[in-house]
């Protein structure tokens, strides 16, 4: 059931290919890997899916790569990674990424650099927050524990914690935003590093296009923060030129916003909480990419529950974000 969609694109044309979707309210995987199919369909000249891996319950792991102007295969091009959804209940972060697709083939000449999104990063916790338990953070991997994965129990790893990148660096049974040992808790850190084929999909992928990537963005919910690796480079310049360059992406995203969302920035440990095993740190530490961030999307008193018609402001403040960061990648 996981791959109807592919037999359903079989009965597609091209003239009906309009990847359309509502960006007023929140879809479900299926609905979500149909639209993505449909927009391939349509912009076959300048995007691509590409499968990157397959989940504990055998959903594909999906980034749409939109490139434009490339003409030779051999051409040296700058590229952005972009992955929303690694915690299934943040689904702002999925609906903002694909909204931010359509932005970025309706509005945006992005020529010279590729961008790969990864709208999806957690499908099966994303589908569990939808069928099951709405605030569902982890994916829906087993639990190493015999007696609790006998009976269903203690499932999922927080794949945010999952990267090799100081994964397990002084977390116990009994601390939590760092990550826990215990996987009953939310913030698990897995069995062992890159346990996970989510986790495993994104290392593979990235390390594969590591020479081209300039930037890699993760996008959360919620806090309305730009946030960057603690300890970003033992060179002044290089921490300075992170420091102002979140500053500008924060005030990017306000005024993509039309003013409506303000954001603050800074580093991760000093402004949101350190989390070891991040895919930010692995992607600054250990993959050596010049630009990383996070972006914890606005709140304002909904949290996790953000309206799904302010979907659209959300994925313009995004459009202005990268507006803003790729000249200087």
């Amino acid at each position: 059931m996981h791959h109807a969609y592919d037999v359903l694109v079989n009965l597609v044309t091209k003239e009906q290919a309009t990847g359309e979707i509502s960006f007023t309210e929140y879809h479900r995987v299926e609905e979500i890997y149909m639209w993505l199919k449909n927009m391939e369909m349509a912009n076959k000249d300048v995007m691509e899916l590409i499968k990157i891996g397959t989940t504990h319950e055998n959903r594909d792991i999906l980034v749409a790569k939109l490139s434009v102007g490339q003409t030779n295969t051999n051409e040296s091009r700058k590229a952005i990674f972009l992955e929303g959804g690694i915690h299934g209940r943040e689904w702002i972060s999925s609906a903002a990424v694909i909204n931010l697709l359509q932005l970025i083939l309706e509005k945006w000449d992005h020529r010279g650099c590729d961008i790969y999104l990864l709208p999806l990063a957690n499908p099966d916790g994303y589908e569990f927050s939808h069928s099951s338990r709405r605030m569902w953070r982890k994916n829906r991997g087993r639990s190493p524990n015999i007696l609790l994965n006998t009976f269903g129990l203690c499932k999922g790893t927080d794949l945010n914690r999952n990267f090799p990148t100081f994964w397990g660096e002084d977390v116990t049974n009994f601390t939590w935003f760092e990550g826990s040992r215990l996987s009953c808790a939310e913030t698990y850190i897995g069995a062992h590093p890159g346990s996970e084929p989510e986790t495993k999909a994104i290392i593979d992928f990235v390390t594969q296009h590591r020479e081209e990537l300039s930037a890699y963005v993760s996008i959360h919910s919620f806090g309305n923060v730009v946030v960057y690796p603690d300890n970003y480079s033992d060179k002044p310049d290089v921490q300075s030129e992170v420091e102002m360059m979140a500053k500008k992406l924060a005030e990017s995203l306000e005024e993509g916003s039309g003013g409506e969302d303000r954001y603050e920035s800074g580093p991760i440990g000093c402004v949101r909480y350190r989390a070891v095993g991040s895919v930010e740190d692995w992607a600054r530490h250990a993959m050596g990419i010049k630009w990383v961030y996070l972006v914890e999307l606005p709140s304002n008193e909904d949290g996790f529950f953000f309206p799904s018609e302010e979907i659209p402001r959300v994925g313009s403040s995004l459009l202005n974000f990268l507006k803003t960061l790729v000249p200087e990648m």
